[in-house]
């Protein structure tokens, strides 16, 4: 078989011009100067480049080329790369017009016209239409991705038809090709049905009766590319024809439209993408459209969530290979579903187990709001200034005898025989557990929990709101008694309220949630509130995939980790802001207090109802024991220390100090590359071609994980949570007569005169 004979070109290269626009949407070049040059087929982009500007006697270093087709003057290629100079040869006969300037020089006309060379887009982010929102540019922008979706823009009557600019147009793919007539349509507000639907040649006409609209366009080739091969714009319609008109959307292909805005902006709200389709098409979608597009959207991004869980393997080994001493683990059922998934990073287990971090942890639940729903359980301890330090983390399906007993197995392993205090909600699930690793004595119950249970079983003996109230803040003072003397006193006080709720305390075991019987110390944490934290702290990555899920921890526990280096560093005190704030409460309570010495570090401190209590400074030593149970010097402390002449910062718990932060957040993660991470796709050829030639960054030992099975439940996702009983709530006043308590559908008060 002969060889093709090369073709070859005259090319008419302009420098140093002026391009104007004309009327026509062609363009004009004013000024500068024009050579030939013989440019032949076969010729890479450096050869062509050299050669143009050896004919203009210029340094082609720094330069942007372009060029115009015989077909339409109105559209400018640019040429970038070698398969740019071969799509030259492809589109022009004979002779072509090639540009030259300077990179980075502004000149409107070929900014916004420039297609790409090998593959076009229907959307630009740098233009704006006059009423602030993005414009439709007069033809296709330049694309470097490998796949470039439609993104939303403004259809305006003056820029419609350039959606479709007739014969010859070029769409890199199929389905952008059906997205853009799809706009199209929409814009001249017409239907439309395919006659012929294949992959490789394309029929539409207008749905109405006897119109003249057709439109027909092919692939090139064996290749993506679609070709527009005749556009009839014409329409014969009637009144009724415009009136019965009903724009028609998936809501798949309205999230087309929105992917690229929620890539840059992933809070992008179901409410944004119903008011700006409003604006763009004057159609209006209820807030379920716009939510159901949004889930589109995102699946369009990242891909079905079952597909997510075939990298869930790939992913720990990658976390282990990138972040030393990680522990990355995940199980699977028999049929090869996912089950659970438990990773702390290397430098997490670092900081703990250095001794850097006190020893309490805050265990919690949360669930994930995604399409398989389940549940992630947390494990946080606290940093020197009592900040959020995520420890270890797991994906479950819920907080069963199962799922909590391999969690707390793993945690364990990873603490490397560290005696800590484990502070919980009253989970018989996790309590269970925590029995079985760690042994009942380290379990701490979160005081809110308990509050909760308390103020439903008052509720239930028929205790009104005030009585209520104060007799949860008597349980709040058993709870924070020192010792067991001060214990009784308290429960004294329940006593005389209802001798029913006393029994209910001395029947919940205050051993678990009272100082003065926990045998260990728990730094007056009484509450989850870091739980709490580390659930709002991943609130955004809660209806994400597995793999999102996973990417996004580690980018923000890579953020959290590098300011908290960088903060330290700033610190002007030897203390964090959080314990500087506990250390004024000590010294503005202490004013009431007065002292005499006993000797240079040891003070006798009488109190406002003339209590004395015996302060040691040496060795931080206070006889109402808050000194030594939370680490900050006491009322009683500060008063003693304000007269003696130390830095009260120095008689801080060395855990609560700008060393031991520093020390901390030394433990810096290094980085995980992901830019290797294959495709679901490449796990699904593996799994069936079973090849072990096949390169596709995939390893072949991976196992081939399955979704779990899960019945998702109807309708939306809860998002927003359950508040408790003890939550501080904002007081309702009446909108009818001002008073607080009720609103206006329960208002009793007589309707004003």
């Amino acid at each position: 078989m002969e060889n093709r004979e090369k073709k070859t070109l005259t090319g008419f290269c302009y420098w140093g011009g002026e391009r104007k626009v004309n009327a026509n949407g062609t363009f004009l070049y004013n000024g500068g100067m024009c050579v030939a040059v013989l440019l032949e087929e076969g010729s890479q982009l450096n050869e062509l480049c050299e050669k143009v500007c050896g004919a203009l006697h210029i340094n082609f270093e720094e330069k942007m080329f372009f060029y115009n087709t015989k077909k339409d003057k109105t559209k400018y290629v640019t040429l970038n790369d070698d398969n740019g100079v071969s799509m030259l040869f492809h589109l022009n006969e004979d002779d072509v017009d090639l540009f030259v300037e300077d990179l980075g020089q502004n000149n409107d006309p070929i900014r916004n016209t420039a297609y790409n060379s090998t593959r076009e887009s229907m959307v630009t982010d740098n233009c704006s239409s006059p009423e602030g929102i993005r414009a439709l540019p007069s033809s296709n922008q330049v694309s470097n991705s490998c796949s470039h979706e439609m993104g939303l823009v403004p259809y305006l009557p003056d820029n419609a038809n350039e959606i479709l600019t007739g014969k010859g147009q070029l769409f890199e793919s199929p389905d952008l090709f059906k997205q853009s007539v799809l706009l199209f349509a929409a814009s001249n507000k017409f239907s439309f049905t395919y006659l012929d639907n294949s992959r490789a040649y394309y029929r539409l006409v207008c749905k109405v009766a006897g119109c003249t609209w057709k439109l027909t366009a092919k692939c090139e080739g064996s290749s993506d590319l679609v070709r527009v091969i005749m556009l009839r714009n014409e329409h014969l319609h009637n009144a009724e024809d415009a009136s019965n008109y009903k724009l028609t959307f998936r809501s798949k292909q309205v999230g087309l439209l929105f992917k690229n805005r929620i890539v840059d902006k992933p809070k992008y709200l179901p409410r944004d993408i119903c008011n700006d389709f409003e604006h763009a098409f004057q159609c209006r979608l209820n807030y379920s459209q716009g939510w159901r597009a949004k889930e589109k959207a995102k699946e369009a991004i990242t891909g079905p969530p079952s597909m997510t869980f075939h990298l869930v393997p790939w992913m720990c080994r990658r976390l282990v290979e990138a972040i030393p001493n990680t522990r990355a683990i995940w199980t699977s059922t028999d049929e090869g579903k996912f089950k659970q998934l438990f990773v702390s990073y290397g430098c997490s287990i670092a900081a703990f187990r250095s001794g850097y971090l006190r020893p309490v942890l805050k265990l919690d639940a949360c669930f994930l709001t995604g399409y398989y729903r389940g549940q992630v359980l947390s494990a946080s301890a606290h940093d020197a200034d009592d900040g959020l330090y995520p420890l270890a983390y797991a994906i479950v399906s819920s907080e069963n005898d199962e799922d909590w007993l391999w969690f707390l197995v793993n945690l364990k392993e990873l603490l490397g025989g560290c005696q800590v205090v484990l502070v919980t909600d009253r989970n018989p699930s996790l309590l269970n557990c925590i029995i079985k690793v760690f042994g009942g004595d380290c379990n701490a119950w979160r005081l809110r929990h308990l509050k909760e249970n308390f103020s439903k079983f008052a509720s239930s003996k028929g205790l009104k709101a005030e009585r209520r109230n104060t007799a949860l803040k008597v349980v709040n003072d058993l709870a924070y008694a020192r010792t067991e003397d001060s214990f009784k006193y308290h429960l004294g006080k329940l006593y005389g309220i209802s001798l029913d709720l006393s029994k209910w305390v001395e029947d919940n075991n205050p051993k678990h949630w009272s100082n003065a019987f926990f045998p260990y110390k728990r730094w007056d944490k009484m509450y989850t509130n870091l739980a709490e934290c580390f659930n709002s702290w991943i609130l955004p990555l809660r209806d994400l995939d597995i793999i999102q899920f996973m990417t996004g921890h580690v980018s923000k526990t890579t953020e959290l980790l590098l300011r908290k280096h960088t903060e330290v560093r700033k610190w002007k005190l030897p203390v964090g802001k959080e314990i500087e704030k506990e250390i004024k409460k000590s010294q503005e309570y202490a004013r009431k207090f007065t002292h005499r010495n006993s000797s240079p570090t040891e003070f006798i401190v009488a109190n406002d109802t003339r209590k004395l209590y015996a302060v040691k400074l040496i060795p931080r030593h206070c006889s109402c024991l808050a000194w030594q149970m939370s680490g900050i010097p006491c009322a009683h402390a500060a008063r003693a220390i304000q007269s003696s002449g130390f830095s009260i910062y120095d008689m801080v718990d060395p855990f609560l100090k700008k060393e031991m932060q520093m020390a901390i957040y030394d433990n810096t993660m290094s980085p995980v590359p992901l830019h290797d991470m294959p495709s679901p796709s490449s796990f699904l050829a593996v799994n069936e071609l079973n090849d072990n030639n096949v390169n596709n960054g995939v390893s072949c030992t991976d196992p081939f994980l399955h979704p779990p099975a899960v019945k998702r439940p109807a309708g939306r996702p809860k998002k927003r949570r359950i508040e408790s009983q003890t939550q501080d709530k904002g007081i309702v006043f009446c909108s009818r007569c001002r008073e607080p308590g009720h609103n206006r559908s329960t208002c009793q008060s007589a309707i004003p005169g």
